[in-house]
């Protein structure tokens, strides 16, 4: 079973939301799942011991992980910086903003590193469950306006 990583906020109730929708396509189309939020609290005012082990798990998790799964929801510097590393580990990347506009701009960075960019929900259990189909992530090159 293929392994995602889930590189998204979740500080606030639409984000937070938008991990659960993540999660559940995932599980629905049958892919293992690794998620920061259930495994590391760093509170705001964590002593720098408890920074580095959470950004150290972070880190080995990424390398375990086969792909991610990156919400680009408010441009969350974190999930930013996780996309970039795992670009640089060669592992592909599909980006999901929920609710682009059709015609709206999408980062031209996060377009040509990634394997896929979802709009929806509904769009990314489309492209899992084709995932799935097919056995094995599919490229689909982003063809919208960039930014």
């Amino acid at each position: 079973k293929m392994k995602a990583y889930i590189a998204s906020s979740w500080f606030n109730p639409t984000a937070n939301q938008e991990v659960n929708d993540i999660i559940d396509s995932l599980t629905k189309n049958g892919f293992d799942i690794f998620s920061p939020r259930d495994y590391f609290v760093c509170p705001p005012t964590a002593d720098l011991e408890t920074q580095k082990s959470t950004y150290e798990g972070n880190l080995q998790h990424l390398h375990k992980c086969d792909f991610m799964i990156c919400n680009t929801h408010a441009k969350d510097m974190g999930s930013i910086f996780e996309a970039g590393y795992f670009k640089a580990l060669d592992k592909p990347i599909v980006y999901f903003c929920a609710g682009l506009p059709d015609g709206a701009s999408f980062n031209l960075m996060l377009s040509q590193s990634g394997i896929k960019v979802c709009t929806s929900v509904e769009n990314l259990n489309d492209y899992l469950s084709r995932c799935q189909d097919e056995g094995r992530l599919l490229f689909e090159p982003y063809h919208g306006q960039i930014e």
